[in-house]
């Protein structure tokens, strides 16, 4: 009987043992797994900062929201107490009621899920996650479900507890979670589900956006609104479980339909061209994570109005007759800027805009600017070198030839014929090519050259290349550069005529911020002065009669208000042009095909397609402003000239060849028309000497009566 009761004593003492042992093992793997899980994170959660992403902000010209640059995630950060209290207690309600009264770790919710799990679906493992919880996984962890996790998110959840207050650790939440359609955090959320700021939100509002947190597509109202509605009205629900609402005030709020908008819509409708020269700038500048990231607020001299007006004038004067067929159609580009500060209102890279940071044709093209290139390299050098408007110039055939090549240039005009003795004003109405090549002549290359550079010209070869090109040729006179010029330098150097001989460098950026609102550059304009007033005057002068006048060749242009232009058109036909100006905005407009093809088929001239889209876009740009005229310098003077000698008129100066003419005030003729005196007729008399033909002797000093020196008397 004893042995029988020692054995079960033994018997008990050995299944005790093997119970503790068993526990200890347990325990120590458990301590073993769960310090290891430890372990592993500790480094994640060394500095406990949140470091979300934050979406950058464009801003146009007035300082409207243009459009946002984010990557995966768009985020904008709002600060909680901007919030209305409706819209926290909704989320607490939705996702952590007890928030407030835990330390970041809910016991009852983990009693709650392990139960499920030992008890429930075998192949799921479900989740007791508070708001902190939640937070650490986004914030510093992989959003993975498994046990260790559990630990790893517990861990960092106390020590967040530890480090910032309830209130702060709800900020961060909130900023950080995913909504739905890209956007992340409650203030991304709102614009992309409700089109406002989360702080304008409304309960039913607020409570859907709440829902959204267990499942944002599944939720989204726009691809599942019955989903929507009932998750909605759960939320809503809970809120008046909670007491933050009252069960009145539930139903209440369940009869307001969700007026969310789509979620298909595109944030930038027009204006792609000019985001892209945007956004080339700053990731040259900035890291690409700080541009679509870091909450930069960019100020950009962007006009969506003008932006706009480009791009329909291209659209109305083209897309009948040349409709858009891909990237071997017919191509145009524009660009519009303020002369007086240089920054750019609208850029039209091309009809169609391919994929994002592009070729963009209005910034990164070089093409051949044709007789658009006269005013620049020809015209205004030579009245800075003291020719004027009516200085006379003989459009006749002529041929240089150059010694060391042997290579001959002859220019010929448009029309194939040539009209004589022509003012400068006329040869610029009618863009006459030999009286610019003749007219360079004067001033030489070298001045030619330098003056377009100095205008804004950035493209020029001063220098032979190793394939011995080079810009200082005699084509240059008539546009054909070596590598051309792009329509940005061709609206610098044109802003220079319509701000009185200030250069002014183009500016797209005006300032960037970073998220904190500090500045990180800033851009005010860079004046030169680089021709006198008076050269600026006397050449707007000028190509105001080629848009105004009958025979310009850029009247197609004329918007009925003050305006000067100058068309240009490549001898190939390649590339067709109109560059003009009012005395506030100068506007470029460039058409040809990306392959240089021909146009000659359709016969496209700078004074065609090209005015009439610079005429559609400027009508519209400057139909608010009043009418402002040029403002002439008080040097500039007016006098009558004969219009075959440049001179005063003199008595038999037909009134044809007479017109008012423009001039800097010393410049101005004092001499009489030599080209139109009388012609006598060459009829001899024998023995007869008229006045004038005695040496020393006018015919106004003879008298009646007198007689002639071997005159015969009677006898």
């Amino acid at each position: 009987m004893a042995k029988t009761k020692t054995r079960r004593v033994n018997v008990f003492l050995i299944l005790l043992y093997v119970m503790l042992a068993a526990i200890l093992i347990v325990g120590g793997v458990t301590a073993a797994f769960v310090f290891s899980a430890i372990k592993e994170v500790l480094p994640v959660l060394a500095d406990l900062e949140p470091k979300p992403s934050q979406t950058s902000f464009v801003y146009d010209k007035d300082g409207r929201v243009w459009t946002e640059l984010h990557a995966t995630e768009n985020r904008v950060l709002i600060e909680l107490e901007e919030l209305p209290q409706h819209v926290k207690d909704a989320i607490l309600a939705a996702e952590d009621h007890r928030f407030y009264d835990h330390f970041g770790v809910d016991l009852r919710a983990i009693m709650r899920a392990f139960v499920i799990n030992v008890f429930g679906d075998s192949n799921t493992v479900q989740g007791g996650s508070t708001i902190t919880q939640q937070l650490a996984k986004k914030a510093f962890l992989t959003d993975t479900q498994s046990y260790k996790r559990k630990i790893q998110d517990a861990t960092a959840a106390i020590m967040l507890e530890r480090k910032y207050t309830k209130d702060e650790i709800l900020e961060m939440y909130l900023n950080q979670v995913p909504f739905g359609r890209g956007a992340y955090g409650i203030e991304a959320g709102a614009r992309a589900f409700f089109g406002k700021s989360a702080s304008e939100l409304t309960v039913p509002e607020a409570a859907m956006m709440a829902g959204l947190l267990r499942g944002p597509s599944y939720y989204d109202p726009t691809d599942n609104p019955e989903n929507a509605l009932k998750r909605r009205n759960t939320v809503l629900d809970q809120m008046a479980e909670y007491g933050y609402i009252t069960e009145a005030e539930c139903e209440e709020y369940k009869k307001a339909p969700i007026n969310a908008i789509s979620g298909r819509q595109s944030v930038v409708t027009s204006g792609g061209y000019y985001l892209d020269y945007v956004l080339k700038q700053l990731l040259s500048r900035y890291p690409a994570d700080m541009v679509y990231g870091g909450g930069l607020k960019i100020y950009t001299a962007y006009s969506p109005e003008a932006q706009e007006a480009a791009e329909k004038a291209i659209a109305t004067v083209l897309d009948k007759e040349f409709p858009y067929e891909g990237t071997d159609s017919m191509q145009a580009a524009s660009i519009v800027m303020d002369a007086k500060t240089g920054h750019l209102l609208a850029i039209v890279g091309g009809r169609k805009r391919e994929g994002s940071l592009g070729w963009n044709r209005a910034i990164d093209a070089k093409r051949q600017p044709g007789s658009s290139f006269k005013p620049l390299a020809v015209y205004v050098p030579a009245l800075e070198e003291g020719l004027g408007p009516g200085t006379v110039i003989d459009d006749s055939p002529i041929t240089w030839t150059d010694p060391a090549t042997g290579e001959r240039f002859s220019p010929r005009n448009y029309s194939g014929t040539f009209q004589g003795l022509v003012t400068l004003r006329t040869a610029v109405r009618e863009s006459l090519n030999v009286v610019a090549a003749k007219v360079q002549d004067i001033i030489g290359l070298r001045k030619s050259l330098e003056m377009a550079e100095r205008m804004g010209i950035t493209s020029l070869v001063k220098e032979p290349t190793p394939d011995g090109r080079s810009d200082l040729t005699r084509s240059l006179a008539l546009g054909g550069l070596t590598y051309g010029a792009s329509p940005l330098d061709m609206a610098v150097a044109y802003g220079v005529l319509a701000n009185r001989g200030i250069k002014v460098e183009p500016i797209s950026i005006i300032r960037v911020e970073d998220k904190n609102g500090n500045v990180l550059e800033e851009h005010v304009p860079k004046r030169e002065l680089v021709i006198s007033e008076e050269t600026a005057y006397l050449m707007t002068s000028m190509l105001q009669s080629a848009v105004k006048e009958q025979y310009g060749t850029g009247r197609a242009a004329d918007i009925g208000k003050p305006c000067a232009g100058k068309t240009g058109t490549t001898s190939n036909w390649k590339d067709a042009w109109f560059c003009g100006y009012t005395p506030s905005l100068v506007g470029v407009v460039w058409m040809g095909f990306d392959q240089e093809k021909t146009m000659e088929q359709w016969k496209i001239t700078g004074g065609s397609y090209p005015a009439r889209i610079w005429k559609e876009m400027m009508s519209v740009i400057t139909a608010k402003q009043a009418p402002e005229d040029f403002v002439k310098p008080s040097t500039i003077v007016t006098s009558p000239i004969c219009k075959k000698s440049g001179l005063l008129p003199g008595p038999f100066c037909p009134e044809e060849d007479i017109a008012e003419e423009l001039f800097v005030k010393e410049r101005q003729p004092n001499s009489m028309c030599t080209y139109h005196v009388p012609q006598f007729p060459d009829i001899e008399f024998p023995g007869v000497q008229f006045p004038g033909e005695i040496p020393g002797q006018e015919p106004w000093d003879q008298t009646p009566g007198d007689g002639n020196p071997g005159e015969q008397n009677p006898g």
